[in-house]
């Protein structure tokens, strides 16, 4: 993979973290180590954990989903920049998915992964942690589709997402999504995304300065749910 600003910063970013390190060597062992794929818009991208490799997304976001029996897309995960996926075993039950064009996957054979880990302690304790991330990903999804109404769900889903493109950061994100992708991660429908975003909008909680740039402006959706 080749050494760009943005994959330094990025795998940077992700290894000191954790604890203060001088990451320099780590960083660019695990950027030469890394297989960099392209993926355009809803292309699928099951290849990049196909062969039991362990991936980071370095642009763009993947989504996670499953068919039902409908037909209905069921989103499970949204996969952005600095989130690991493929820890366990591929299971034919979900599929991946491109969200934007020019998404940048960055994958990692399993014993590269070893021998990165056993090399340099930072690397052990970002897999560790990356793997903790997606659970706790889920668990707070499980809480904002425990909301009751509509509009409760869009609203923790809003908070949720800002701060996990902008941590500790401004309350404006740009969504990589669709509200149609929204819809199919809540599993409620597009329609209703729109009516409840509106809402809001209406209410002073939000400003939408285009379709996929939110403005928090109620500091309590930021506070919920931490």
């Amino acid at each position: 993979m080749r050494e760009t600003p943005e994959c330094v910063e990025l795998f940077g970013r992700l290894l000191t973290r954790e604890i203060p390190y001088d990451e320099a060597e780590a960083r660019t062992a695990m950027i030469a180590a890394a297989r960099e794929t392209r993926w355009r818009r809803n292309q699928p991208c099951d290849a990049v954990v196909a062969r039991s490799s362990v991936a980071c997304v370095v642009a763009g976001a993947v989504r996670k989903f499953a068919l039902r029996p409908s037909g209905r897309r069921q989103i499970v995960d949204l996969i952005v920049p600095g989130d690991f996926l493929g820890f366990g075993r591929p299971d034919p039950a979900f599929l991946l998915e491109a969200v934007s064009n020019d998404t940048r996957v960055a994958c990692f054979t399993r014993d590269r992964i070893e021998r990165l880990t056993a090399r340099f302690p930072p690397v052990s304790t970002l897999m560790q942690s990356c793997a903790a991330d997606a659970i706790r990903r889920l668990e707070h999804h499980l809480l904002v589709q425990s909301r009751i109404t509509a509009r409760e769900k869009v609203r923790a889903y809003l908070a949720e997402m800002t701060r996990r493109m902008k941590p500790g950061r401004a309350e404006t994100v740009t969504l990589p999504i669709t509200r149609y992708d929204i819809a199919d991660h809540l599993g409620i429908a597009v329609e209703t995304v729109s009516r409840a975003m509106t809402v809001l909008r209406r209410r002073g909680s939000i400003a939408l300065r285009t379709p996929r740039d939110i403005e928090i402006r109620d500091p309590s959706m930021l506070a919920e749910g931490r």
